[in-house]
């Protein structure tokens, strides 16, 4: 078979493919095609949210302007509330579980990162949002990675739908003072998106062309900590941030790392995950050193993912794990779950699901919750309901 030119064969692929993303977007244009949040909450289910009972959400419907649910016409009983709904209930009955500024409560950033792939770390990244949306937190949610995969779990089509202006790229190339241009909501009421597309490693190069150009080395660290400025710049409105990293090291991933309060670090119980996560704490390790040895985490914990029970040799790593990482691990286990990897694949997670599995949102329920612990410990004003708890 004869040799073909490289860039008239890639030429060829990209006019294919370019056109599949140009009709992608045409449908995304849609106002059928735009996700929507269509799960619905019984009033029971509502009222444990609220923290009120069914009657009393009744009662408040007129109040608070929330519409009495639809009933089904086979039994009569009311079909359920939209989280909207529920929030606005929390907000009448002051239940909602936002962090308070006044007593020294801070937003948390928190990068779901590793340095291997196939992890679950987006997966990870997306569902958490959902949980903690769900208990009524605001959550600002950051794609830095150009795969954005979580940016299209949101509903959007990168690089159709998402160009670079609408990226961390214009803040980390100067263009823009501060990240509110890149917020924008999402089809969850409190959940909002800082969306990702391919053309963000163009970031990568624009920090070292900016680091080649800088001869004080004070002002080249600064780089580093560019996108924890951007944050901050944002961050008042928020309870939790997270960050969804690039699977490798890069620029961006130092940014992600310096900008962090506390790291999520997903790994599968397998050999080569145990070892491409060590890899990761040792590069970690090494950067930091160099960039801002006094830099300070809440917290840095490893998420054990995709584990498969059926498999010895899983269990076997789990303890390798436990031992290994001690209490720098979380005592859950996302479970390997055919349910989470056949949404992920449809770009909808369990939580958003019209009748969602409930053994499999038990399961998740108990990873998540462990993190939002770990989260209100980081807070002054939830001491006491922590203490209520039985948590130290």
């Amino acid at each position: 078979m004869p040799a073909i030119r490289a860039i008239d064969k890639l030429a060829d692929i990209l006019a294919n493919s370019e056109n599949f993303l140009q009709r992608m977007h045409e449908l995304g244009q849609e106002p059928a095609a735009r996700k929507e949040l269509k799960r619905l909450f019984s009033p029971s289910e509502a009222a444990e949210m609220v923290g009120r009972d069914r009657t009393t959400l009744a009662r408040a419907e007129a109040d608070i302007g929330v519409p009495a649910p639809a009933r089904n016409p086979d039994n009569n009983r009311r079909l359920g509330y939209t989280l909207e709904q529920v929030q606005a209930f929390r907000q009448h009955f002051g239940t909602l579980p936002w962090r308070d500024a006044a007593a020294g409560d801070q937003p948390i950033v928190v990068a779901c990162q590793n340095f291997k792939g196939g992890v679950g770390k987006s997966t990870t990244c997306v569902n958490l949002a959902h949980y903690l949306a769900l208990k009524g937190y605001r959550v600002l949610v950051v794609d830095t990675d150009s795969q954005a995969t979580t940016t299209s779990m949101f509903g959007y089509v990168p690089d159709a739908e998402i160009d670079e202006d609408a990226t961390i790229l214009p803040y980390l190339s100067g263009y823009q003072t501060t990240l509110d241009y890149a917020v924008r909501k999402s089809y969850w009421p409190n959940i909002d998106l800082i969306p990702a597309c391919l053309a963000l490693y163009e970031a990568e190069l624009a920090i070292v062309m900016h680091l080649a150009a800088q001869t004080d080395v004070e002002k080249r660290v600064q780089f580093f900590m560019e996108l924890k400025y951007g944050l901050q710049t944002v961050a008042d409105n928020y309870d939790v941030i997270l960050l969804d990293s690039p699977p490798a090291l890069g620029m961006i991933s130092i940014n992600v790392l310096m900008a962090a309060d506390a790291l999520l670090v997903p790994s599968a119980a397998r050999m080569f995950d145990f070892s491409s996560t060590v890899q990761f704490f040792r590069m970690v390790h090494n950067y930091i050193g160099k960039i801002d040895p006094s830099k300070q985490y809440r917290w840095i914990s490893v998420l054990t993912t995709l584990f498969d029970q059926r498999y010895e040799s899983q269990k076997q790593f789990y303890e390798v794990m436990t031992t290994c990482f001690s209490d720098s691990m979380f005592q859950r286990v996302f479970f390997h779950s055919a349910e989470v990897i056949n949404s992920a694949a449809q770009f909808v997670g369990p939580y958003e699901q019209p009748k969602p599995n409930r053994k499999v949102l038990e399961m998740m329920d108990s990873v998540f919750g462990e993190i939002e612990v770990a989260l209100l410990k980081e807070w002054p004003s939830k001491r006491s309901l922590l203490s209520e708890r039985g948590i130290a």
